[in-house]
C-alpha cells in the first residue's frame, strides 16, 4: 500500500483529492495537511511513498518546503499539483529533481497513472497542454500605474516570475544585492504580498503574462 501525503490549504481541493484516490482501484494510505509546518513536521518523521505539494501554502513557496524536506524525501516520489503552470516553474520543478509537475485541472487517470509510476522515471509534466512562454512581455501599463511600480520595480518583478534569486538580479542590473532586496520589500508594500508564491499568484490574477 502505497503512503501518500497531500500538502494543500485548499481543504476542499485536498478533501476531495484525498475521496478521488481513495475511490481508485488502487490501495492508498492517504494522510493530508492543510499547513506547511504540520507537514514538514509528519515528513520528517514519517516515510512517503508519494509527496503531492501544491506551490503556495499557508503563504510558503511549496519549493521552499520541498527544498527543505528534500533530505527526508530521498525516496519518495514529489508531485507538485497547482494552479501556476508557467514554463519557468515548470523547468525550475525538474532542474530540482522533482518527478512531476501537474496542473489543478489534471483528470483522475492521468494523476494516478503519475502516481504508479516508479520513481526513477523521467520528468513528467501534463499531456497536451498550453504553454506559456511569453514571461518577458511588458507588464500591464494599467496594472503597473495603479500600484505606482517604478520601471526598477516592473524589472525586478519579471525577473522574480523567471525564477531569479536576489544575487542573479543584482548581477543582470549591476546593483548591489541590498538594493534588490530593498525593491522586493516595496514591491510586496505596494502591492500588499508576502513573499513570492504571492507575487506569482498576483502576476496570473492580474494577467501579467498576457
Amino acid at each position: 500500500m502505497k503512503k501518500i501525503v497531500i500538502c494543500d490549504d485548499h481543504i476542499l481541493f485536498s478533501s476531495g483529492l484525498t475521496e478521488l484516490l481513495k475511490k481508485s482501484a488502487n490501495e492508498y494510505d492517504i494522510i493530508s495537511f492543510k499547513d506547511s509546518e504540520s507537514c514538514k513536521s509528519h515528513l520528517q518523521k514519517h516515510d512517503a511513498d508519494i509527496f503531492i505539494c501544491d506551490l503556495n501554502i499557508d503563504n510558503i513557496d511549496g519549493f521552499v518546503l520541498i527544498y527543505e524536506l528534500k533530505k527526508d524525501l530521498n525516496n519518495t516520489k514529489i508531485i507538485i499539483l497547482t494552479a501556476y503552470y508557467e514554463d519557468f516553474l515548470i523547468q525550475k520543478a525538474e532542474k530540482a529533481g522533482i518527478n512531476a509537475f501537474l496542473k489543478k485541472e489534471t483528470e483522475a487517470k492521468e494523476l494516478i497513472e503519475v502516481i504508479e509510476m516508479p520513481v526513477n522515471a523521467p520528468f513528467y509534466t501534463n499531456k497536451a497542454v498550453k504553454r506559456f512562454n511569453n514571461l518577458f512581455q511588458e507588464i500591464d501599463v494599467t496594472v503597473a500605474g495603479k500600484f505606482k511600480l517604478s520601471a526598477q520595480e516592473k524589472h525586478i518583478i519579471r525577473l522574480i516570475i523567471a525564477g531569479k534569486s536576489s544575487k542573479e538580479i543584482a548581477g543582470e542590473l549591476f546593483i548591489s544585492k541590498t538594493t534588490v532586496d530593498t525593491h522586493r520589500r516595496n514591491i510586496h508594500r505596494k502591492l500588499e504580498i508576502g513573499n513570492s508564491a504571492s507575487l506569482i499568484k498576483f502576476a496570473n490574477e492580474n494577467n501579467l503574462f498576457s
